[in-house]
């Protein structure tokens, strides 16, 4: 590797973009079937960036499963060439497309280090940027996802994270509890997540960006509380066990005090003799999903947080659990379970009839979806063999692509995805 990266390099982006009706065309996240696109990516002149940017964008936007990587350029949509320029600080990259498209050019991308993680995240910045021009989404690569691991012999859970795009995966919890369901605050930078202990659940509050590996604790009330969710508007939702066979859903504020952030003010939301559980608020705060048995099987409800009122979403299936809004709040991702088969669903949210499409493929069981945050693609755990994995989809429906890279015996569960690339 030259002393090329010992300099700031300043990325010259000189593109050729598709009009935003292109984009529409190619892209719809209530559309199934999406037909990927075809690109190549070359590097015109050979150096060390050129070939380490090459190999980094092909191998990020395959990954989002909406490009075909290719090498004829005659059968390609569109066409990225990345070369040097005479300054040597500088390395131009160009997209050309099959029609004709306007110019734009950027500037102002630049380079620090050699270091892997942050390489990962400036390759991930153009790959967003060609998704959102192509693609019309503003792209996931580089953005959290965090889940809960287990490895062969441990008792105890831990959280787990990495990039999407990247290969990199580290731990990020060290208590002595077993650690689930992370869910992110609405600016992307700390979770909380329950640690459970021979009390009960303890909602534990971890800051990321930078990670904080020393967690507080949030929120403990012995044997009661579990299913801890972030709204959007700040405020935690939780389960809180009311005796005989039942619990409701409480929202909390987190307010700060003298020894730091906790819970007050905590107001009851449901008051029905059920089991309600697993709440999780709507991106523009204005609807509450969650789970009620109410029926008599678990089902997705609805409820309007200005009313309090609550109607039930999802008809079709025996057991269904674990929603999840998209980024848009135009749909809700949920596990179904029939027949001892477990499957990922989505439903709108706006639906009258129930009518609900199956985004998980066959042949694997799949639980606990998580949208990404462009909304294009749905992250689950699913088991194939002996142990369960996290694997993700096109949020329309698509054959399943492992996520993680953790070895046989290590089971993973509950992923968590924060709302973009920080």
């Amino acid at each position: 590797m030259n002393n090329l990266f010992k300099l700031i390099l300043i990325v010259g982006v000189s593109l050729y973009l598709a009009s935003s009706a292109l984009a529409i065309e190619y892209f719809d996240i209530n559309k199934p079937g999406i037909e990927k696109l075809n690109i190549s990516i070359t590097a015109k002149n050979s150096s060390d960036i050129v070939d380490l940017l090459v190999k980094k964008v092909r191998s990020q936007l395959e990954k989002t499963l909406l490009f075909n990587i290719v090498d004829d350029t005659v059968k390609s949509a569109f066409n990225l060439d990345i070369s040097p320029t005479n300054d040597s600080k500088i390395v131009a990259v160009k997209l050309t497309g099959v029609q004709d498209t306007s110019f734009e050019a950027i500037t102002g991308v630049k380079f620090r280090n050699q270091e892997e993680q942050y390489v990962n995240l400036k390759s991930a910045q153009i790959g967003n940027f060609l998704i959102k021009k192509l693609m019309g989404i503003k792209g996931s690569l580089g953005s959290i996802i965090i889940w809960s691991e287990r490895k062969k012999g441990e008792s105890q859970n831990s959280l787990t994270m990495k990039r999407f795009g990247s290969e990199e995966q580290k731990k990020v919890t060290y208590n002595l509890f077993s650690n689930t369901g992370a869910s992110w605050n609405p600016k992307g930078d700390a979770i909380i997540f329950s640690a459970q202990t021979a009390s009960g659940s303890k909602i534990l509050l971890q800051g990321f960006l930078p990670l904080r590996y020393k967690s507080k604790q949030l929120y403990f009330e012995k044997g009661v509380a579990s299913s801890a969710t972030w709204g959007s508007n700040g405020n935690v939702y939780l389960a809180k066990y009311m005796g005989d066979r039942n619990t409701d859903i409480f929202e909390y504020k987190v307010v700060r005090s003298t020894s730091g952030e906790m819970l007050a003010q905590g107001r009851n939301l449901t008051k029905h003799s059920a089991i309600e559980t697993e709440a999780t608020l709507s991106p523009d705060g204005s609807q509450l999903a969650y789970i009620s048995d109410r029926t008599g099987t678990p089902q997705v409800y609805l409820m309007d947080m200005s009313t309090e009122k609550s109607k039930r979403l999802t008809v079709k299936g025996k057991y269904n659990t674990s929603p999840d809004w998209s980024p848009d709040g135009s749909m809700i991702a949920y596990t179904s379970i029939t027949d001892g088969e477990s499957a990922i669903f989505r439903i709108a949210a706006d639906d009258r009839l129930g009518k609900s499409e199956q985004v998980s493929p066959d042949g694997m069981m799949a639980e606990s979806p998580a949208w990404s945050s462009d909304g294009s693609m749905i992250a689950f755990q699913a088991k194939k063999g002996l142990s369960w994995k996290i694997y993700y989809v096109l949020s329309s429906g698509s054959s399943a692509t492992r996520l993680t890279n953790s070895k046989a015996g290590v089971n993973e569960y509950m992923p968590s995805w924060n709302s973009g690339l920080n």
